[in-house]
């Protein structure tokens, strides 16, 4: 229709273009060594949360609906007519979504945010229809949590903040098609389904998703894996719509190549506070988070705090092991060592759903994964076997050699001051009654 709609997606589809608007990399962290110890965890688990290094998964999936959004777009936009036509008579369309799964933490919400910043910004559209410019959106974005049902997502699209009780839902979904068509929507996100899952979960978020796929433009919906394993159990005409186009997100594998840039950025962000060597980062953080992102910042955040309380300023590989074993990381390496069983034995009974991944996943997805867990198995129990053939005198060699390695390691502590000597009864009552003479005299009090 005019150059602004045919220029409306250039430069969102190129790789390369995209991984560069779309990577985070956060300044380096200095000074924590002066600060208190949970102040300096926090501020250090703040700039780790801010990493975003893209995988291929994510760029092949970010690539794939901004595509889907082009075409939709020029198929809205391919003559003036149609185009009216459209927004006076929305035809009554229905879209197979997308869905975006994985464990929990593992990188679908930054994904998303990721998706948004690819997709055109709004830009001004000038049309012979109406009176002045109008504004078109790439996308709506929306969140499932605390909604009661499609009709309320529906009012949320059409009237904001405004509150009407006279739309019912079939009117509110006809408007939502007019502005979706007006606006050029060429894309609908739709994020924390996983979490509408009290009462009637299953049937509320089916609802949502139905409803919002019934609107026209390309959908994505992100889900957890739990919800999934509900809406596996729903009528065959729901698992149709709703799960035919499923995208599952892994962590990445221990070997790969993006799973060692993250470790290498997250030693970059520490400023100098991890010491080691990215390889074995890479390996003793993946063995104690699974490749979930969002565990390896909450691990080292708690190594952090384990170093400092050994009065050390830099975390090392010792440090990574304490946190795995602490309290404050006690369930999720409950869910880490779950993930291994699994990756070794595969689903058995008694697994855990929110865990399991509900659709079979080919072998060369899961060969690194497996490998690297029975090679870590192995080692184990290489490592147990060997401690309990040591004799007595050897069994204490290796105690002084690993306490002489962790001394070395830890830097010279000042001399604490000697204790003050035990105060005799002749002293106690000299001081009270230096005490005593050091008081001012109390004033009198006025009389009655």
């Amino acid at each position: 229709m005019n150059e602004i709609i045919k220029s409306r997606f250039s430069g969102c589809l190129d790789i390369e273009q995209i991984r560069e608007r779309i990577t985070v990399k956060p300044d380096a962290v200095n000074a924590l060594g002066g600060m208190d110890a949970m102040i300096a965890a926090e501020i250090f688990s703040g700039a780790l949360k801010q990493i975003y290094l893209p995988n291929d998964f994510s760029l092949t999936f970010i690539k794939e609906m901004v595509t889907k959004a082009s075409l939709y777009s020029q198929k809205l936009f391919s003559n003036e007519v149609e185009y009216i036509s459209r927004i006076y008579n929305p035809p009554d369309v229905e879209v197979a979504p997308v869905c975006l799964t994985g464990l929990a933490g593992v990188g679908k919400t930054q994904t998303i945010a990721a998706l948004r910043k690819v997709l055109p910004r709004p830009v001004d559209f000038a049309c012979d229809h109406f009176e002045g410019n109008l504004q078109l959106i790439s996308h709506w974005y929306a969140s499932a949590r605390g909604k009661a049902g499609g009709r309320q997502m529906l009012s949320d699209f059409v009237l904001g903040d405004q509150k009407s009780t006279s739309h019912n839902a079939a009117k509110l979904l006809v408007e939502c098609r007019r502005r979706a068509n007006r606006d050029g929507v060429s894309l609908l996100l739709l994020e924390e389904t996983q979490y509408i899952n009290t009462g009637q979960g299953a049937s509320r978020v089916t609802d949502i998703l139905l409803t919002l796929a019934a609107i026209g433009p390309p959908m994505v919906f992100v889900s957890n894996y739990s919800l999934l394993h509900k809406l596996l159990r729903r009528n065959s005409e729901d698992k149709q719509r709703l799960l035919s186009e499923p995208r599952i997100m892994l962590p990445d594998d221990p070997d790969s190549q993006g799973w060692r840039n993250y470790i290498a950025e997250c030693l970059r962000v520490s400023g100098g506070h991890m010491q080691g060597s990215v390889d074995d980062f890479a390996q003793e953080i993946y063995r104690s988070t699974f490749g979930i992102k969002r565990l390896a910042v909450q691990l080292l955040k708690q190594a952090y705090v384990e170093a400092r309380d050994a009065g050390r300023e830099c975390l090392t590989l010792s440090d990574i092991n304490r946190a795995y074993r602490s309290p404050f990381y006690g369930s999720n390496q409950r869910d880490v060592e779950e993930l291994h069983l699994q990756a070794i034995q595969g689903r058995r009974a008694g697994s855990r759903l929110d865990l399991c991944c509900p659709f079979e996943l080919p072998i060369a997805q899961k060969s690194n994964v497996v490998a690297f867990a029975r090679a870590d198995r192995d080692n184990r129990v290489i490592a147990k076997v060997f401690d309990s053939a040591l004799n007595e005198s050897e069994r204490a060699a290796m105690e002084h050699i690993e306490s002489a390695t962790s001394e070395t390691a830890r830097p010279t502590k000042a001399p604490r001051a000697p204790r003050l000597p035990k105060a005799s009864d002749e002293d106690l009552a000299s001081a009270f009654h230096q005490f005593v003479e050091s008081m001012p005299p109390p004033k009198p009090k006025k009389p009655r």
